[in-house]
């Protein structure tokens, strides 16, 4: 029965596909559309075989959203109300600690949210993971298409350039892949951006407005500190789009400015939870064991201690993890992949021109990437949990290197 119900949602997706307006917009062939999704259900199979191993399995988040999944699709069919109390249920004193990943509501909610869906997935899945795949890479495929069109709009490149950067990076094609936040966050980001956009460059519309506050509050439920990289790139696209500012100098500014206020954020009472949920959290992953544990500096929510760590930070989030015979293959070509992006962005930047670096799409790209990389830097101190936690953002990592080498500037076109 689940290889039918598989063949028939596998087919209908297909079909939603070839005919939905915004896939057929993007100007990639219906064949290419097949096998590019086609190839993220098949990741998918390989990240759910991967996590079953019996390696893995006690480790897996992946397999234990889907247990807790089944309790709570139980729930919903016979105890609505208890499942849907459950999202508001707050079992600590207070809603405090938004970044914190310990007694948190904040924390817990990602989790509860992220099963609440895979539970209603339940319901046209008849419980059964494989199934859940299909729908779940849907979503992801809208991001994936929307960043695509995104891209496109700004610049003129091979098509199979653009698909490779996108689509086709191993470590983001594998890791977006499975059931996990992950994938759903890289998908709102980039249909955030899409959307925000088209709202820029074209009449206000409520309906835009309102798709970008949906994305941004999903980015909110499942992983709030997204918002810390994602929100000040928004602000600097609008200085100088709408203010007319010139993009390196807006970017550069509101860069600026967040970087102060963290480093100083100890100092006001407005701002010192941004550093002192960094530290914590940083001390949250101090407390795990693991086998890529990393030695770090000690850090604590001073001006002079988040100032010191931060050459550290950058280094770590960058060049981990470093290729060692004590691993396992998967983590060895996690680290060439890795450097191979360090050696494309260094070329990248004899292809440096004044026209593209004032590119706001460009720049957002870089700063939701440095962004990211800094967060991950000061508070994950596991090389394997990096290769994770910084999958969601490679395409935005080589976009830069590859829009500097293969792109050529469209500057008035923001379909």
């Amino acid at each position: 029965m689940y290889y039918i119900l598989f063949l028939v949602y596998y087919t209908a997706c297909l079909y939603f596909i070839a005919n939905n307006t915004f896939f057929k917009k993007s100007n990639i062939s219906k064949r290419n559309l097949f096998i590019l999704f086609t190839l993220k259900i098949a990741a998918g199979f390989a990240y759910a075989y991967y996590f079953s191993l019996p390696s893995q399995i006690n480790t897996s988040d992946t397999w234990l959203y889907f247990n807790e999944s089944l309790v709570e699709t139980e729930k919903l069919l016979h105890n609505p109300k208890l499942f849907f109390s459950k999202l508001c249920y707050n079992q600590y004193a207070n809603n405090s600690g938004l970044f914190i990943g310990v007694n948190s509501f904040w924390n817990d909610l990602k989790t509860t949210v992220f099963v609440k869906v895979l539970a209603v997935l339940n319901l046209i899945s008849f419980k059964n993971y494989y199934i859940n795949l299909i729908f779940f890479n849907l979503f992801v495929f809208y991001g994936c298409i929307a960043l695509y069109k995104l891209v496109s709009a700004y610049f003129e490149i091979k098509n199979w350039i653009l698909i490779v950067s996108i689509f086709l990076l191993p470590g983001f094609l594998f890791w977006s892949s499975g059931l996990h936040k992950d994938g759903i966050i890289f998908s709102c980001i980039g249909l955030v951006l899409y959307y925000y956009n088209l709202q820029l460059n074209q009449s206000i519309s409520i309906k835009k407005i309102s798709i970008i506050l949906f994305f941004i509050t999903i980015t909110f439920l499942l992983r709030n500190y997204i918002l810390l990289a994602l929100l000040p790139v928004l602000l600097a696209w609008f200085c100088s789009t709408k203010l007319k500012i010139k993009p390196i100098i807006a970017f550069a500014f509101i860069m600026l400015l967040c970087l102060t206020i963290f480093f100083f954020s100890n100092s006001l009472n407005i701002t010192q939870s941004i550093g002192s949920s960094i530290v914590q959290k940083h001390h949250e992953f101090q407390k795990l064991d693991g086998k890529t544990k990393i030695t770090t500096p000690p850090l604590n929510n001073s001006t002079k201690s988040l100032l010191n760590y931060f050459p550290f930070a950058i280094k770590t989030s960058l060049i981990q993890p470093i290729p060692s015979k004590n691993y396992g293959l998967a983590f060895n070509l996690s680290s060439f992949e890795n450097y191979f992006y360090i050696l494309l962005g260094l070329v990248s930047l004899f292809f440096m021109s004044s026209q593209k670096i004032n590119s706001p799409l460009l720049l957002s790209f870089v700063f939701i990437t440095f962004f990211l990389l800094l967060f991950i830097g000061y508070t994950v101190c596991f090389s394997g949990a990096i290769v994770r936690y910084r999958s969601i953002m490679l395409p935005f990592v080589i976009l830069p290197s590859i829009l500097l080498i293969f792109g050529k500037f469209k500057p008035k076109n923001y379909s």
